[in-house]
């Protein structure tokens, strides 16, 4: 709090402190419950100073001292008094008439304000937070969107390059998406999976392929034996480049079905914006869990 007390306003404090208070011990803790120490107003005695003086010299010094802070806690205690304290030996109107006139002066509580601008602040350095979040997840993805377009034109990699750079391609979209994941590796009978993510409490083992033919059901039927020897919040994940065969998507189908398939062809709406990864997700999961659908298009989602 910066705001300096003006002149009028100290003035009218130091009336109200008068007409506000009879006995010195009210006066005292007032002072006390907005935070100025004892050793400050104790400085000046009763049998030495009236109470417009004592408050005077109170604010006086606070004010030399740069103690803004502690003249607005004091402002703000009398701006939410109600009346004076000892109504049998005081004018109740006219501290009544002071604090309005006070609160006119003063406008608004310097404390409540303070909080409310405080608020202000922490809502928008939230939403600044919030926003350079976004732009920076939307930064990381344009690069693997970049990335996946430079392999997509690559001439010189061999299919199992093209697919070990699809599968980095992959998890780099799942970390953006903030998914709990690992990268690729061997389970202790030796078998490769190609890294794993977590999605509403189920586990999914991830399969990346990028071959010049679309995928067929054989590598279907080994990634659903890796599947079924796991437990059952285990499923499965298979992006294949090249898409799939219809004939081994049928086959997968409707019988209790574990998994989630999804093609280049999706991966380049995603990584174009066009969905969230995340989203497309969920509408996967949807489909396989109410229709027992192991593949829905993106392209199906965004229309």
């Amino acid at each position: 709090m910066t705001k300096k007390l003006s002149f009028e306003a100290k003035e009218k404090m130091v009336q109200l402190a008068a007409a506000c208070f009879w006995y010195w011990d009210g006066l005292h803790n007032f002072l006390k419950s907005c935070g100025i120490p004892e050793t400050l107003y104790m400085k000046y005695p009763r049998d030495a100073y009236n109470k417009y003086t004592f408050m005077r010299a109170v604010l006086d010094e606070l004010d030399r001292d740069g103690r803004e802070e502690q003249i607005n806690e004091i402002v703000s205690g009398f701006y939410r008094l109600s009346g004076a304290r000892d109504t049998e030996q005081l004018d109740a109107k006219k501290a009544k008439r002071l604090l309005t006139e006070f609160r006119g002066i003063v406008g608004n509580d310097p404390i409540e304000s303070e909080i409310k601008k405080r608020e202000q602040k922490q809502v928008r350095a939230s939403y600044e937070q919030h926003i350079g979040a976004i732009q920076t997840r939307n930064l990381r993805i344009e690069k693997i969107n970049g990335a996946f377009q430079d392999l997509t034109n690559a001439t010189n990699v061999t299919p199992q390059q093209r697919g070990f750079k699809l599968e980095r391609l992959f998890f780099d979209l799942v970390d953006v998406s903030e998914l709990q994941h690992t990268l690729p590796f061997r389970n202790p009978g030796n078998e490769q999976i190609d890294g794993h993510f977590i999605y509403e409490k189920f586990h999914y083992l991830v399969e990346t392929k990028w071959e010049q033919a679309s995928t067929k059901q054989p590598d279907l039927s080994i990634f659903d034996g890796k599947i079924r020897g796991k437990a059952q919040s285990t499923r499965g994940f298979f992006l294949s480049a090249s898409g799939f065969d219809e004939f081994a998507v049928q086959k997968y189908q409707g019988d209790s079905p574990r998994i989630i398939l999804m093609t280049g062809e999706d991966l380049a709406l995603i990584l174009g914006g066009r969905m969230s990864f995340t989203d497309a997700l969920q509408a996967k999961v949807d489909a396989i869990v109410r229709l027992g659908k192991i593949l829905l298009p993106v392209r199906e989602i965004i229309v």
